[in-house]
Protein backbone atom coordinates (compact mmCIF):
# COMPACT_ATOMS: atom_id res chain seq x y z
CA UNK A 1 0.00 0.00 0.00
CA UNK A 2 1.35 3.59 -0.95
CA UNK A 3 2.06 5.71 1.85
CA UNK A 4 -0.68 8.68 1.13
CA UNK A 5 1.18 11.43 2.75
CA UNK A 6 3.52 11.22 -0.24
CA UNK A 7 0.58 11.68 -2.59
CA UNK A 8 -0.29 14.85 -0.93
CA UNK A 9 1.18 17.68 -2.32
CA UNK A 10 0.78 20.76 -0.50
CA UNK A 11 0.70 24.30 -1.87
CA UNK A 12 0.35 27.79 -0.82
CA UNK A 13 1.37 31.54 0.27
CA UNK A 14 3.77 32.26 3.70
CA UNK A 15 4.48 35.70 4.16
CA UNK A 16 6.86 36.84 6.56
CA UNK A 17 6.40 40.29 8.37
CA UNK A 18 7.99 42.11 11.26
CA UNK A 19 9.51 45.40 12.48
CA UNK A 20 13.04 46.31 10.79
CA UNK A 21 15.96 44.47 11.67
CA UNK A 22 14.16 41.34 12.87
CA UNK A 23 16.00 39.35 10.62
CA UNK A 24 13.36 38.16 8.17
CA UNK A 25 15.69 38.45 5.35
CA UNK A 26 18.39 36.43 6.80
CA UNK A 27 15.29 34.24 7.95
CA UNK A 28 14.24 33.58 4.02
CA UNK A 29 17.88 33.22 3.29
CA UNK A 30 17.96 30.40 5.66
CA UNK A 31 15.41 28.83 4.40
CA UNK A 32 16.18 28.67 0.71
CA UNK A 33 19.70 27.71 1.87
CA UNK A 34 20.91 30.32 -0.59
CA UNK A 35 21.43 34.25 -0.42
CA UNK A 36 17.94 35.24 -1.83
CA UNK A 37 17.20 38.58 -0.03
CA UNK A 38 20.08 41.32 0.68
CA UNK A 39 20.52 41.86 4.71
CA UNK A 40 22.32 44.64 6.47
CA UNK A 41 22.29 46.21 10.07
CA UNK A 42 20.37 49.33 8.84
CA UNK A 43 16.52 48.98 8.69
CA UNK A 44 14.88 49.84 5.48
CA UNK A 45 16.93 47.54 4.00
CA UNK A 46 14.27 45.79 2.57
CA UNK A 47 12.04 48.02 0.15
CA UNK A 48 9.88 45.93 -1.56
CA UNK A 49 7.75 42.64 -1.34
CA UNK A 50 9.91 39.60 -2.90
CA UNK A 51 8.95 36.18 -3.43
CA UNK A 52 10.67 33.16 -3.93
CA UNK A 53 9.25 29.29 -4.33
CA UNK A 54 10.57 26.58 -1.81
CA UNK A 55 9.84 23.15 -2.77
CA UNK A 56 10.50 19.61 -1.59
CA UNK A 57 8.54 15.84 -1.52
CA UNK A 58 5.94 17.61 0.92
CA UNK A 59 4.91 20.52 -2.17
CA UNK A 60 5.85 23.86 -2.98
CA UNK A 61 5.89 27.17 -0.57
CA UNK A 62 5.30 31.03 -2.15
CA UNK A 63 7.43 32.60 0.56
CA UNK A 64 6.98 36.92 0.85
CA UNK A 65 9.64 38.66 2.35
CA UNK A 66 8.25 42.17 3.32
CA UNK A 67 9.91 45.67 4.48
CA UNK A 68 9.89 45.97 8.29
CA UNK A 69 6.86 48.01 9.51
CA UNK A 70 8.43 51.57 10.44
CA UNK A 71 6.67 52.92 13.75
CA UNK A 72 7.45 56.84 12.30
CA UNK A 73 7.72 58.10 8.81
CA UNK A 74 8.02 61.48 7.27
CA UNK A 75 9.69 60.43 4.19
CA UNK A 76 8.66 59.58 1.08
CA UNK A 77 10.61 56.48 0.56
CA UNK A 78 9.28 55.29 4.58
CA UNK A 79 5.38 55.52 3.62
CA UNK A 80 5.99 53.48 0.60
CA UNK A 81 7.53 50.89 2.74
CA UNK A 82 4.54 50.75 4.81
CA UNK A 83 2.16 50.04 2.64
CA UNK A 84 4.47 46.82 1.21
CA UNK A 85 3.63 44.18 3.82
CA UNK A 86 -0.14 44.92 3.85
CA UNK A 87 -0.45 44.11 -0.04
CA UNK A 88 1.12 40.55 0.62
CA UNK A 89 -0.88 39.61 4.21
CA UNK A 90 -4.26 39.30 2.62
CA UNK A 91 -2.83 36.60 0.06
CA UNK A 92 -1.29 34.39 2.74
CA UNK A 93 -2.00 31.08 3.48
CA UNK A 94 0.42 31.76 6.62
CA UNK A 95 1.75 34.28 8.09
CA UNK A 96 5.03 34.48 9.82
CA UNK A 97 5.63 36.78 12.42
CA UNK A 98 9.24 37.22 13.51
CA UNK A 99 10.25 39.28 16.59
CA UNK A 100 14.01 39.45 17.79
CA UNK A 101 13.99 38.56 21.12
CA UNK A 102 17.10 39.79 22.07
CA UNK A 103 15.47 43.10 21.82
CA UNK A 104 12.56 44.77 23.60
CA UNK A 105 9.74 45.03 22.51
CA UNK A 106 8.32 48.34 21.46
CA UNK A 107 5.62 50.42 19.37
CA UNK A 108 6.38 48.83 16.10
CA UNK A 109 5.94 45.61 17.40
CA UNK A 110 2.67 46.55 18.25
CA UNK A 111 1.67 48.07 14.46
CA UNK A 112 2.94 44.68 13.22
CA UNK A 113 0.48 43.08 15.40
CA UNK A 114 -2.52 45.52 14.56
CA UNK A 115 -1.78 44.42 10.62
CA UNK A 116 -1.86 40.62 11.76
CA UNK A 117 -5.29 40.35 14.15
CA UNK A 118 -6.74 41.99 11.07
CA UNK A 119 -6.48 39.14 9.27
CA UNK A 120 -8.52 35.60 9.10
CA UNK A 121 -5.40 32.90 8.15
CA UNK A 122 -3.02 30.54 10.04
CA UNK A 123 -0.23 32.18 12.10
CA UNK A 124 3.04 31.56 13.40
CA UNK A 125 5.35 33.06 15.74
CA UNK A 126 8.81 33.10 15.95
CA UNK A 127 11.16 34.06 18.14
CA UNK A 128 14.35 34.81 16.57
CA UNK A 129 17.84 35.61 17.33
CA UNK A 130 18.02 32.52 20.02
CA UNK A 131 21.51 32.38 20.09
CA UNK A 132 22.59 36.34 21.35
CA UNK A 133 19.38 36.04 23.63
CA UNK A 134 21.57 35.52 26.85
CA UNK A 135 20.87 37.38 30.30
CA UNK A 136 20.10 40.75 29.71
CA UNK A 137 19.45 40.59 26.72
CA UNK A 138 16.63 38.06 26.68
CA UNK A 139 13.65 39.80 26.25
CA UNK A 140 11.26 36.20 25.51
CA UNK A 141 9.31 37.19 27.81
CA UNK A 142 8.23 40.16 26.79
CA UNK A 143 6.44 38.47 23.74
CA UNK A 144 5.55 34.89 25.42
CA UNK A 145 1.99 36.31 25.78
CA UNK A 146 1.39 36.61 22.64
CA UNK A 147 1.35 32.74 22.18
CA UNK A 148 -2.34 32.49 22.31
CA UNK A 149 -2.95 34.80 19.28
CA UNK A 150 -0.98 32.23 17.68
CA UNK A 151 -1.38 28.55 16.11
CA UNK A 152 2.48 27.80 16.44
CA UNK A 153 5.61 29.15 18.00
CA UNK A 154 9.28 28.13 17.45
CA UNK A 155 12.20 29.59 18.36
CA UNK A 156 15.24 29.50 15.80
CA UNK A 157 18.57 31.82 14.63
CA UNK A 158 18.79 32.76 11.38
CA UNK A 159 22.06 33.67 10.88
CA UNK A 160 23.04 30.14 12.70
CA UNK A 161 20.49 28.32 10.85
CA UNK A 162 19.28 26.75 13.83
CA UNK A 163 15.35 24.93 13.77
CA UNK A 164 15.07 26.22 10.45
CA UNK A 165 13.62 22.40 9.36
CA UNK A 166 11.92 22.54 12.09
CA UNK A 167 9.74 25.98 10.91
CA UNK A 168 9.27 24.22 7.38
CA UNK A 169 7.69 21.12 9.25
CA UNK A 170 5.62 23.92 11.12
CA UNK A 171 4.08 25.57 7.55
CA UNK A 172 3.81 22.37 5.77
CA UNK A 173 1.78 21.02 8.49
CA UNK A 174 -0.35 24.69 8.28
CA UNK A 175 -0.85 24.45 5.21
CA UNK A 176 -4.24 23.79 3.50
CA UNK A 177 -4.83 20.49 1.38
CA UNK A 178 -6.64 22.00 -1.15
CA UNK A 179 -5.55 23.68 -4.06
CA UNK A 180 -5.73 27.55 -5.20
CA UNK A 181 -5.79 28.15 -8.96
CA UNK A 182 -4.03 31.79 -8.64
CA UNK A 183 -0.41 30.09 -6.36
CA UNK A 184 -0.32 27.40 -8.61
CA UNK A 185 -0.21 29.79 -11.57
CA UNK A 186 2.21 31.94 -9.67
CA UNK A 187 4.26 29.17 -8.72
CA UNK A 188 4.78 28.63 -12.56
CA UNK A 189 5.54 31.88 -13.23
CA UNK A 190 8.32 31.74 -10.92
CA UNK A 191 9.84 28.62 -11.49
CA UNK A 192 10.11 29.93 -15.58
CA UNK A 193 11.84 33.06 -14.13
CA UNK A 194 15.30 33.10 -12.67
CA UNK A 195 13.51 32.16 -9.26
CA UNK A 196 13.47 30.82 -6.93
CA UNK A 197 17.27 31.23 -7.22
CA UNK A 198 17.69 34.60 -8.66
CA UNK A 199 20.33 34.68 -11.71
CA UNK A 200 22.90 37.28 -12.58
CA UNK A 201 20.40 38.17 -15.19
CA UNK A 202 18.47 40.01 -13.06
CA UNK A 203 18.91 43.58 -13.12
CA UNK A 204 16.80 44.18 -9.81
CA UNK A 205 18.86 41.77 -8.10
CA UNK A 206 22.27 42.92 -9.18
CA UNK A 207 21.25 46.77 -8.09
CA UNK A 208 19.91 44.97 -4.43
CA UNK A 209 23.53 43.70 -3.83
CA UNK A 210 25.17 46.52 -4.91
CA UNK A 211 22.93 48.68 -2.23
CA UNK A 212 23.56 45.98 0.34
CA UNK A 213 27.63 46.97 -0.18
CA UNK A 214 26.64 50.62 -0.05
CA UNK A 215 24.75 49.98 3.26
CA UNK A 216 27.08 47.90 4.75
CA UNK A 217 30.44 49.86 3.85
CA UNK A 218 29.16 53.58 4.65
CA UNK A 219 26.69 52.37 7.31
CA UNK A 220 24.97 55.63 9.01
CA UNK A 221 26.65 57.58 6.93
CA UNK A 222 24.53 57.12 3.75
CA UNK A 223 21.26 56.40 5.32
CA UNK A 224 18.90 56.02 3.14
CA UNK A 225 19.26 58.44 0.18
CA UNK A 226 20.73 56.17 -2.02
CA UNK A 227 19.20 53.78 -5.01
CA UNK A 228 20.59 51.86 -7.74
CA UNK A 229 19.98 51.72 -11.57
CA UNK A 230 21.23 48.75 -13.43
CA UNK A 231 21.66 50.42 -16.64
CA UNK A 232 23.83 47.75 -19.39
CA UNK A 233 24.95 43.62 -18.66
CA UNK A 234 26.15 42.58 -21.39
CA UNK A 235 27.82 38.37 -21.63
CA UNK A 236 31.06 38.77 -23.30
CA UNK A 237 31.16 34.51 -22.37
CA UNK A 238 34.05 35.17 -20.90
CA UNK A 239 32.81 37.23 -18.76
CA UNK A 240 29.87 39.31 -17.74
CA UNK A 241 30.19 43.23 -18.18
CA UNK A 242 27.56 45.40 -15.83
CA UNK A 243 27.07 49.30 -15.47
CA UNK A 244 25.32 50.52 -12.97
CA UNK A 245 24.64 53.86 -11.21
CA UNK A 246 24.27 54.79 -7.80
CA UNK A 247 21.54 57.60 -7.35
CA UNK A 248 22.04 59.74 -4.59
CA UNK A 249 20.52 62.89 -3.44
CA UNK A 250 22.56 65.50 -2.42
CA UNK A 251 26.37 66.19 -3.64
CA UNK A 252 27.66 65.34 0.29
CA UNK A 253 26.61 61.99 -0.28
CA UNK A 254 28.30 61.32 -3.48
CA UNK A 255 31.27 62.52 -1.96
CA UNK A 256 31.06 60.13 0.68
CA UNK A 257 30.25 57.34 -1.31
CA UNK A 258 33.16 58.35 -3.71
CA UNK A 259 35.16 58.66 -0.47
CA UNK A 260 38.22 60.12 -0.49
CA UNK A 261 40.22 58.90 -3.87
CA UNK A 262 37.70 56.90 -4.96
CA UNK A 263 37.96 54.58 -1.98
CA UNK A 264 34.34 54.02 -0.94
CA UNK A 265 32.82 53.49 -4.02
CA UNK A 266 36.23 51.12 -4.72
CA UNK A 267 35.43 48.96 -1.87
CA UNK A 268 31.41 49.03 -2.94
CA UNK A 269 32.55 47.67 -6.36
CA UNK A 270 34.72 45.23 -5.38
CA UNK A 271 32.66 43.46 -2.58
CA UNK A 272 29.79 43.71 -4.62
CA UNK A 273 31.90 41.98 -7.66
CA UNK A 274 33.12 39.38 -5.52
CA UNK A 275 29.75 38.23 -4.61
CA UNK A 276 28.13 38.61 -8.16
CA UNK A 277 30.87 36.09 -9.07
CA UNK A 278 30.32 33.52 -6.29
CA UNK A 279 26.70 33.21 -7.31
CA UNK A 280 26.99 33.43 -11.01
CA UNK A 281 30.24 31.13 -11.51
CA UNK A 282 31.63 34.00 -14.11
CA UNK A 283 34.14 36.78 -14.31
CA UNK A 284 32.11 40.04 -13.85
CA UNK A 285 33.52 42.94 -14.79
CA UNK A 286 31.15 45.84 -12.84
CA UNK A 287 31.57 49.77 -13.96
CA UNK A 288 29.77 51.68 -10.84
CA UNK A 289 29.37 55.50 -11.52
CA UNK A 290 27.82 58.27 -9.25
CA UNK A 291 24.76 60.22 -9.98
CA UNK A 292 23.07 63.41 -8.18
CA UNK A 293 19.25 62.90 -8.67
CA UNK A 294 17.16 64.65 -6.12
CA UNK A 295 13.73 63.26 -7.69
CA UNK A 296 14.83 59.62 -7.46
CA UNK A 297 12.41 58.95 -3.96
CA UNK A 298 9.22 60.40 -6.14
CA UNK A 299 9.88 58.00 -9.05
CA UNK A 300 10.65 55.24 -6.57
CA UNK A 301 6.88 55.87 -5.08
CA UNK A 302 5.22 56.00 -7.76
CA UNK A 303 6.39 53.13 -9.59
Amino acid sequence: MKNNRSEIKKIGRVVLIGRPNTGKSSLLNALMSQKVAITSPLPQTTRKNSRVVYGDDRGKIIFSDTPGIIGKVDDLIGKRINQEAPKELNQADIVLMIVDISRPKNEEENKVIGLIRKINTKKVLVYNKIDIAKGPKDHLPEYNYLEEEFDKSIGISAIKEKNIKGLINIIFELLPTKKNKETEYMIESLDKGNKPKMGINSKDYIAEIIREKIYLFLREEVPYSVDVRVDNVVDKRKLILIKATILTTAERYKKMIIGKSGKKIKEVGYNARKELELMSGRKIFLDLMVELDKHWPEREVEK
